[in-house]
């Protein structure tokens, strides 16, 4: 006769997430393409706003001596000036995409190549790209001193800002912060035996 025991193991799934040490929980390649699209988009529609408004005034005043007298002449001039300012408001809407998209595409670019060159993903690396960014803003638009030192500091200040947003968000998925481990916070979850 033998002896047999019957032994079940229960399987559990063990879910690992990948991403919970990156920024906005996304991977740098999908991150950058997903944040230069949406500012593609925002850009486009503040720029055609934009672009429609200025139109407006600016066939107004181009044509503010010559106003029509008839029915037939204001719903020419309404008709013309429709057509200029969607024509206007649509190049307006591509230029200002392309510029949202460039400068939004150059930050998050060059801060990931800063995580990658550090090894370390943190505010430091998200206020030096901010600071990197505002400094080329201010040297190629050749702003006065003042103006240049009040832009520098405040767009540094909003780098850290977005930095310290994006590691609260990484600790709070229980991602590896390095200065909150330094500091005694172990956002690691335990293992239980």
């Amino acid at each position: 006769m033998t002896d047999t025991i019957d032994v079940s193991v229960q399987e559990t799934e063990v879910k690992i997430d990948l991403k919970k040490d990156e920024r906005f929980h996304m991977y740098p390649k999908d991150r950058i393409y997903a944040l230069v699209v949406t500012s593609a988009i925002v850009g486009a529609g503040v720029g055609f706003y934009d672009g429609i408004k200025l139109a407006s005034l600016r066939y107004l005043i181009e044509n503010g001596h010559r106003l029509p007298t008839t029915v037939g002449g204001w719903y020419f001039y309404h008709k013309k000036k429709n057509y200029v300012m969607l024509v206007s408001g649509v190049k307006s809407g591509a230029y200002s995409s392309l510029k949202y998209s460039a400068v939004i595409g150059c930050f998050f670019g060059l801060e990931y190549l800063l995580d990658w060159s550090r090894n370390s993903i943190d505010f430091i690396n998200t206020t030096c790209a901010a600071a990197v960014l505002t400094s080329t803003y201010v040297a190629t638009h050749q702003l006065s001193a003042r103006q240049s030192k009040k832009l520098i500091f405040r767009g540094t200040a909003m780098g850290l800002g977005l930095g310290l947003m994006q590691d609260f968000l990484i600790s709070q998925r229980r991602g590896r912060i390095w200065y909150l481990e330094k500091l005694g916070f172990n956002s690691q979850p335990k293992l239980q035996a």
